[in-house]
């Protein structure tokens, strides 16, 4: 009894080391390639490729591969004036200070006039007269210069200015530019916007990569089997 149980252990164990069984040999596994492209899962991948395009949305313009739109506003103008001195609209008023009596010609003196064919005209003022200088028409016109009575008047002294009959010394006003945003350039404030442009592909059927930033047409034939 005993041999007959090492003689059918032996057998179970000759069976499982050389494999027999229902399955007397196992198949071979099928090998593919492909003429072009690549393998991938039993078909073959080709992968075109072409450069993108670079676009962007109205009112943008393409600048180093950005999309880029520059906004120009009129700047915030802040008026001021030197110490001394106090804003008065466009102007910058500092001590008030007297006329002073000044000699002018009348105003017929400064037309020309004619009497009996002579005719004048002022020149200017002289020693508080007026310098006239008279002619007389003709082939050889006759001409000579004399005074006439001068007039007087009170003004503001030179370098001041009147406001409301009243003389004030006078500064520059000094106009300050600010922006809220973007730069200041002169009197302008300069934005620049800028967004990343789209890429686009200009052939049918290609798309774009975004890890290749390529456009990319993938086509798939079926892989042949050696």
């Amino acid at each position: 009894m005993k041999k007959i149980l090492s003689i059918l252990l032996c057998s179970i164990i000759v069976l499982t080391v050389c494999g027999c069984g229902n399955k007397t040999t196992k198949e071979k596994q099928k090998e593919y390639y492909c003429e072009t492209g690549t393998l991938k899962d039993g078909v073959c991948e080709l992968v075109e490729t072409e450069e993108a395009t670079k676009t962007c949305e109205e009112g943008y313009n393409l600048t180093d591969g950005k999309c880029v739109k520059t906004n120009t506003t009129n700047a915030k103008a802040t008026k001021s004036c030197s110490s001394g001195y106090t804003l008065n609209g466009s102007n910058c008023l500092g001590q008030q200070v007297d006329k002073i009596s000044e000699s002018y010609c009348v105003e017929s003196y400064t037309q020309h006039q004619e009497a009996n064919g002579w005719y004048y005209q002022a020149l200017r003022v002289e020693n508080s007269a007026c310098l006239i200088r008279i002619c007389r028409k003709g082939p050889n016109e006759d001409c000579y210069e004399t005074y006439a009575e001068a007039k007087y008047r009170l003004v503001c002294p030179s370098g001041t200015k009147e406001i409301n009959g009243k003389c004030y010394k006078t500064s520059n006003v000094k106009t300050t530019y600010t922006c809220e945003k973007g730069t200041l350039n002169g009197s302008k404030c300069t934005l620049t916007d800028t967004k990343e442009a789209t890429n686009t592909c200009k052939t049918e059927g290609y798309t774009y990569n975004n890890e290749s930033m390529k456009c990319e047409k993938v086509t798939t034939t079926k892989a042949l089997e050696k």
